[in-house]
């Protein structure tokens, strides 16, 4: 048995579980005693108990050794990941993100990704596939209210449910989102540090999204802070149809921009509550000559990779920290999935805040 291989050997421990001759608790054989079983060296026997630990097959206690786990403790074999589009030009569903899901879940679960199109009827349709083929399924809505009551049937399932970045409106859901509301209020407060007053918000029109309405809300509350109470006439919405016109847009932000610099109280300052805006008015500022950070402060969540702004050092940037969003939303389903009960859980990972000119070293921001 010298040339048997650490597979083989968790093979026949997975084997004796399901036989029915190693039950949920026993102790399994230590490395040292499966190598003198096997006649394999103890790298071989210890390997193959490493990997069925890693599987989630046997787990480690102190003091009694490793023992077979509880079955509901094992991993689940496919995850759905349900978008609401794919952007392969700003890196949508970001890559840093589902590194942090696969991190999380194991190497051995397979991730079933699915695109809703930014279609109602489509992301049901999706979410109804997804029932009776995945273990657990985490997905990015697409806030449109005409899917809310699916969107809770799947919650209501017995299928665990995770949902990113924006909650809709009216559904009760575990949820792992960016701190909005957090990472807004400090980008601001830097800027009223630095004697502004005068801060414009851009957005496109999404009421449904609540990344939309906390990072508004949170930008109202600061200006409210500093005796701005109506900042209407500092705020420009546009709609939603521009994000596939970019022209338009590009047109669009160039005449707001203009508008709010040149009135009786200009702006000093501007707050985007994405990068497309921050990179469309960059290049408004270019073509009226308009020096940024120096004439004007940009502060801007940035979703995108950083050099697709052409200018990032010239922005105020608020990273989202994409990584732990995604290993965050695989470690709640993963609760769910293993009988963890309680209230919908909505947990805010903390961004970065990287000021302009500042160099590369991002600085947190406290949740």
């Amino acid at each position: 048995m010298a040339n048997t291989s650490w597979k083989t050997i968790a093979a026949d421990i997975v084997r004796l579980i399901e036989a029915g001759d190693l039950a949920t608790g026993s102790r399994v054989p230590s490395g040292d005693e499966l190598a003198t079983r096997w006649g394999v060296s103890r790298h071989t026997a210890h390997r193959a108990i490493g990997e069925l630990q890693r599987q989630g097959v046997v787990v480690r206690q102190r003091r009694w050794g490793t023992v077979v786990a509880n079955r509901r403790e094992a991993r689940p074999d496919r995850v759905g990941f349900l978008v609401d589009h794919f952007a392969q030009s700003y890196n949508f569903p970001s890559g840093e993100l589902i590194r942090g899901m696969q991190d999380e879940l194991g190497e051995e679960v397979q991730l079933v990704i699915a695109e809703s199109k930014s279609d109602c009827e489509t992301e049901v349709r999706q979410l109804q596939k997804f029932q009776g083929q995945v273990d657990g399924l985490i997905f990015y809505p697409t806030s449109d209210p005409r899917s809310q009551s699916a969107i809770q049937r799947v919650i209501d399932s017995p299928l665990p449910t995770v949902i990113l970045d924006r909650l809709p409106k009216g559904v009760r859901a575990d949820a792992v989102m960016s701190d909005n509301e957090g990472a807004t209020f400090t980008a601001l407060h830097l800027l009223q540090e630095r004697g502004h007053r005068r801060i414009g918000f851009f957005s496109f029109y999404k009421p449904d999204f609540s990344t939309v309405t906390e990072r508004h809300a949170a930008y109202r509350g600061m200006l409210a802070e500093i005796g701005i109470a109506d900042a209407s006439e500092l705020t420009r919405w546009f709609p939603r149809e521009l994000d596939d016109n970019p022209q338009g847009f590009a047109q669009a932000i160039f005449d707001a921009l203009f508008t709010l610099l040149n009135q009786s109280q200009p702006i000093t300052a501007l707050f985007c509550v994405q990068d497309s805006f921050a990179a469309a008015a960059l290049q408004a500022c270019d073509q009226m000559r308009i020096c940024v950070p120096e004439q004007l402060e940009i502060a801007t969540f940035n979703d995108w990779p950083p050099m697709m702004l052409r200018t990032p050092w010239c922005t105020h940037r608020i990273v989202p920290r994409s990584y732990d969003i995604g290993r965050s939303a695989a470690a709640l389903l993963l609760e769910r999935l293993n009988g963890g009960r309680s209230e919908p859980r909505v947990l805010r990972v903390p961004a970065d805040f990287i000021i302009a000119d500042s160099g590369t070293r991002p600085i947190p921001i406290s949740s």
